[in-house]
């Protein structure tokens, strides 16, 4: 099986470039894939089929349009994979029937493999307390024993490892460099040791098993 996989940005893309052959075995053996960051989630437009501006190269903007182009490649053994975050939003089935409309443009349709990290791809790092001290030795235990996996993002993983005032100016300017630095740093470092079996969180274990289901079926 070939997977496709579409990401918001860099930091997902370090991410699974490590976690990948832990879920589904070694690159060519026997599964490839590619990964495709963007730059940024960014909002579905209004028009399904309409034209996209190519000056907006964010995930959501542009995927329709990529399902479509991967509809008409129409590989047997290919599986398209879109993996966003769910960030602030409310309703998590809401915004899946979100992404999945945009298949009615396609004719025919990719296969396709649509998971939703909650809140966030930081969120996975959560449900492996073990390996954020890995890759953080200076994260002390105690703060990590009283973190939930279901409840933290990218602000309660930033607590564990950075100094109070650096997670403050984080917070205040969300579109700094600093943020994406960190992310892929986080990603980089902590991914290495994460035990993909034993993950606490359930939107971790969704996307590994949807990989598995399909990768099974090759």
């Amino acid at each position: 099986m070939h997977f496709e996989i579409l990401v918001e940005g860099q930091s997902d893309n370090t991410a699974l470039s490590i976690l990948m052959p832990k879920m589904v075995g070694s690159y060519k053996n026997p599964h490839t894939w590619r990964i495709h960051p963007h730059r940024g989630l960014g909002v579905l437009p209004s028009d399904l089929c309409g034209k996209t501006n190519t000056n907006d190269v964010t995930l959501l903007h542009n995927l329709a349009a990529k399902l479509r182009a991967y509809g008409r490649a129409s590989a047997d053994d290919t599986v398209v994979v879109v993996l966003v975050d769910l960030d602030d939003r409310a309703d998590c089935r809401q915004f899946k029937q979100q992404l999945m409309a945009c298949l009615t443009t396609c004719d025919p349709p990719p296969r396709c493999l649509f998971r939703i990290a909650i809140r966030e791809l930081e969120s996975w790092f959560l449900g492996d307390l073990a390996a954020i001290q890995s890759g953080y030795p200076s994260a002390g235990a105690d703060p990590l024993l009283c973190v939930s996996e279901v409840e933290g993002g990218w602000a309660e993983l930033a607590h564990l490892i950075l100094p109070p005032e650096e997670v403050e100016g984080i917070k205040a300017d969300k579109r700094s460099a600093r943020l994406t630095d960190y992310k892929r740093d986080w990603a980089k470092r902590i991914a290495p040791f994460m035990e993909v079996e034993s993950n606490r969180n359930l939107s971790f274990q969704h996307f590994r098993d949807g990989l598995r289901c399909f990768a099974a079926s090759s």
